[in-house]
């Protein structure tokens, strides 16, 4: 009986032994699995945007940047250490105002000091960046994880919107749709290109290789914006850069 009750017990033993060494196994593997070399995560992102410009400043004065935001996605490619590869799309709305001329048939103007109109400025642009994410720490591992992005990216302009007023008078001289392209194309007219870079903060779930983070960007467009107001009214290159503070999710 007592040998019975030996048997039984040490069966138990070797069964509970068994779970017990699996259950971290099977995690190990899981954990493998999600960050597995070619597996794609999906990042979507939104946030608001700081703009920085250089206008003319014998035709302009008091460039301002105007508070945007931005929308983004991007596919998260695991490849092997702790980078990435990341390909996407964003959508950025941004703008700005600046005190200029306006010179127009019909309109006179004299260079002379004075910028007596206000040209307020809002463009919708779609991006197309490629960037590799370096982690300061394997992500499978920590539960918070830095990181570093870098690289470069094709923009478009979709459309833009401008509204000219006489200072002295209050009298809005156009109000409607402009359209604001790039000093040096590429490809097609309204396109061009930017570098990026930015620095996030990553909250990890481990076994599931799915995150929340928050992220930082810079990216510094390559050719200057070029305006002409209201049907040639303007003649001016304007040199745009954007700081974009990001809040998102990995699924």
């Amino acid at each position: 009986m007592n040998f019975s009750v030996k048997l039984r017990a040490l069966r138990f033993s070797v069964v509970v032994i068994t779970l017990v060494s699996f259950f971290p196994f099977s995690s190990r593997s899981q954990d493998s699995y999600a960050y597995r070399q070619g597996r794609i995560k999906h990042r979507l992102s939104a946030g608001v945007v700081k703009s920085y410009y250089i206008n003319h400043p014998q035709h302009t004065d008091h460039t301002m940047g105007e508070l945007g935001y931005s929308a983004s996605y991007k596919a998260e490619y695991f490849i092997r250490g702790r980078a990435n590869v990341m390909l996407g799309a964003d959508f950025l709305n941004f703008g700005l105002t600046f005190r200029g001329y306006y010179k127009k048939p019909g309109y006179t103007y004299l260079f002379d000091g004075t910028f007596p109109y206000t040209h307020e400025i809002r463009i919708n642009e779609a991006e197309l960046p490629l960037t590799v994410k370096v982690t300061f720490n394997h992500e499978k591992e920590k539960t918070n994880s830095p990181y570093f992005v870098g690289g470069v990216g094709a923009r478009y302009i979709i459309s833009s919107y401008t509204v000219i007023t006489n200072d002295s008078t209050g009298i809005t001289l156009y109000d409607g749709k402009d359209n604001i392209d790039f000093e040096t194309h590429r490809l097609m007219k309204g396109m061009s290109s930017f570098y990026e870079i930015g620095f996030g903060f990553q909250h990890n779930y481990r076994n599931t290789a799915r995150a929340i983070f928050f992220e930082v960007n810079y990216k510094y467009g390559i050719s200057r914006l070029h305006y002409d107001g209201n049907d040639g009214s303007n003649d001016l290159n304007i040199k745009d850069d954007h700081l974009s503070f990001l809040v998102g999710i990995r699924l």
